[in-house]
């Protein structure tokens, strides 16, 4: 591939950008707008991010690498396990404990982050 202004140009775009995540390692890696993440899934050291046109993307870092990224963006950790965008909430069940997401899925918020999770929806 040649590279060329434009796409040089694009790079440092996104390289700047707020709006993009990086997912990968310092040279190979691919950048992902950060609302099109619907949540996010630990899995041991591992990361899968679950993207809102159903696929997924797994990252080498851990998920709480990621919820420091993401604590400005309207990202939440509602369980151990998982990181939801706050913008695809579709419905909480406090009884339950559980959060429906867009794409029908629900995921369970654990009884430690459950007072702190709703806390945040309150006041957002």
């Amino acid at each position: 591939m040649k590279i060329t202004r434009e796409t040089k140009s694009y790079r440092q775009s996104v390289l700047n950008s707020k709006k993009y995540i990086r997912l990968g390692a310092k040279h190979k890696g691919e950048y992902i707008l950060k609302q099109n993440i619907n949540y996010i899934e630990a899995n041991e050291c591992y990361t899968w991010f679950h993207l809102n046109n159903g696929t997924r993307l797994l990252s080498c870092k851990p998920i709480g690498y990621y919820e420091d990224e993401l604590a400005d963006d309207r990202f939440l950790r509602i369980h151990r396990s998982y990181l939801i965008n706050l913008s695809n909430l579709k419905l909480y069940e406090r009884k339950y404990r559980l959060v429906h997401l867009k794409g029908e899925i629900t995921l369970p918020v654990s009884y430690r982050k459950n007072n702190t999770f709703s806390k945040n929806l309150q006041s957002a």
